[in-house]
């Protein structure tokens, strides 16, 4: 008789391939960074707010400094600041440019829309018993697909507004285009959160070793 898994160690048997691991990780370092220069320029580091404190410094070493001083320094930081996101955003791009050479090259069973189609195939042909692992599985897949929208988005009007001072019709829509971006930039800090969330909670209850195939990219398989 062969040896069964017992229900207390499941067996995982998805292996994640090295530029898909690649992709992963470097996405999300891009992602972090992103967000850790917003973090910066809207709430740690406000250049107006730091005028003052400009000044009450150049106070204290015996100098004088303007408010227009101020705030050409403060404007300054800022610029830096920005410049640090559109350069990481760039890079951003790029992993997303990766991505889409990745799912056109990739086995046909193995691209994205083949396990969306293949996690919906099987809530729906599943029965009663097995219906909300499937469920669990589908709303993942649906909740990737989003983020991959999210993602589509954020680039597109990133590099949108990266040159909308350089291409007339791009700035013509330079407004709308930020408030898409921005309204986007809280739809990914979400995912993110939840994705978190999600994967700890099958790395401590159903899934143990997710953290480890996506690192090292070996499953568990079943003897």
């Amino acid at each position: 008789m062969s040896p069964t898994s017992s229900p207390a160690e499941p067996i995982s048997t998805h292996d994640y391939s090295a530029p898909l691991r690649v992709w992963h990780w470097g996405n999300a370092l891009l992602v972090l960074g992103q967000l850790v220069t917003i973090l910066f320029i809207k709430i740690i580091v406000k250049p107006k707010a730091l005028v003052p404190e400009f000044q009450a410094a150049a106070a204290r070493a015996g100098g004088d400094l303007t408010k227009e001083q101020g705030m050409n320094i403060a404007r300054l930081m800022s610029e830096r600041l920005w410049d640090w996101h559109i350069g990481i955003g760039l890079a951003l791009a790029a992993f997303w440019l990766y991505w889409l050479v990745l799912q056109l090259t990739a086995p046909a069973g193995q691209r994205f829309g083949a396990r969306l189609r293949a996690a919906a195939q099987r809530y729906r042909l599943a029965p009663p018993a097995a219906r909300p692992d499937a469920q669990h599985t589908l709303l993942v897949k649906l909740s990737y697909l989003a983020f991959y929208l999210f993602i589509s988005v954020m680039v597109l009007t990133g590099l949108a507004l990266t040159w909308a001072d350089d291409v007339a019709w791009l700035h013509g829509i330079e407004h709308k285009v930020k408030e898409i971006h921005n309204v986007t930039m809280y739809l990914v800090i979400a995912f993110v959160a939840t994705h978190i969330v999600g994967v700890v909670w099958s790395e401590i209850t159903k899934d143990r070793g997710l953290i480890s195939r996506m690192v090292s990219g070996e499953a568990r398989k079943s003897s």
